[in-house]
């Protein structure tokens, strides 16, 4: 097992431009025994080092399955403003993977609502391509499917959406519902305009046997939570993804506190009951 605390490095294989701010990295670790022992579960962040600038937190954006590690970067800082700047062939330091996951075991005979806003749907990516993935490697059977899954994704705008060309292919495994908060004129949209809570009423769905993944702004995971338990979905069946500043990655340095919490060690992923009362409570 490689050591996580050191820097391996990754050469980048292609980077494909998401907006105007936010791109996908994928990533092809040079080492082959690194190669070997690497491995990261849905929902898990790595540490991406520049040398002489730092280094930042990224969710992992792809699946276990897929051959090259991938993150889906939005210019925030030093560190991701630096990776912006770089061309595929380039190298970067990359420590990792960190942090807990999206608890696959919950979704087992239950149906499963991801709720993702802006970059937040970036982790819930992982998620998403491996749930396609295992669709495909089924042989056919006749036991009737278990479980529906549904995507509900907002923007701020339709040039803000993440993902935006990959919709048409999420469906062939999820009832996908797309909202956002402003219409571009300049641009032609046929989906809905208003906050992402509004497309909970066009979702069929039973909330005692449904779990939430959610990744997206505090106050839009706020909203959404308040409104699926106001629907019936129990409390310990929404797990939700934070994304308050990480520094170390280990929990060593308190960068990350999140009350008696560290997001970097004992979240990013974590069970909504277990943080309902600090969620959304600033500078804690």
């Amino acid at each position: 097992m490689h050591d996580k605390s050191i820097p391996f490095e990754a050469t980048i294989r292609w980077i494909k431009k998401e907006t105007r701010d936010t791109a996908t990295y994928a990533l092809k670790i040079n080492s082959r025994e690194i190669q070997r022992t690497y491995t990261f579960k849905p929902g898990q962040f790595n540490m991406l080092y520049i040398p002489g600038i730092g280094e930042a937190p990224i969710s992992i954006s792809s699946s276990p399955t897929d051959h090259e590690i991938m993150h889906t970067i939005r210019i925030a800082g030093d560190v991701t403003t630096y990776i912006s700047r770089l061309n595929a062939g380039d190298v970067i330091g990359v420590r990792g993977p960190f942090g807990s996951n999206w608890p696959l075991e919950e979704i087992e005979d239950r149906d499963l609502m991801i709720i993702a806003g802006g970059v937040g749907i970036a982790p819930l990516r992982s998620v998403i391509r491996h749930i396609l993935m295992s669709g495909r490697r089924k042989k056919p059977t006749s036991r009737a499917p278990i479980g529906r899954k549904f995507i509900l994704y907002g923007a701020k705008t339709p040039k803000d959406m993440i993902f935006r060309d990959e919709f048409p292919r999420y469906m062939d495994a999820f009832q996908v519902f797309l909202t956002v908060d402003k219409a571009d004129p300049e641009e032609y949209w046929r989906g809905e305009v208003g906050l992402i809570t509004g497309l909970l009423n066009k979702v069929s769905f039973n909330p005692l046997n449904t779990v939430v993944f959610m990744c997206g702004p505090e106050v839009m995971m706020q909203g959404m939570t308040k409104e699926m338990i106001l629907r019936g979905v129990p409390g310990e069946k929404i797990f939700i993804s934070m994304e308050r500043n990480m520094n170390c990655g280990m929990g060593v340095c308190g960068h990350c506190m999140f009350g008696p919490k560290f997001v970097c060690k004992d979240g990013p992923v974590f069970r909504f009951t277990d943080i309902e009362g600090f969620l959304g409570i600033k500078e804690i």
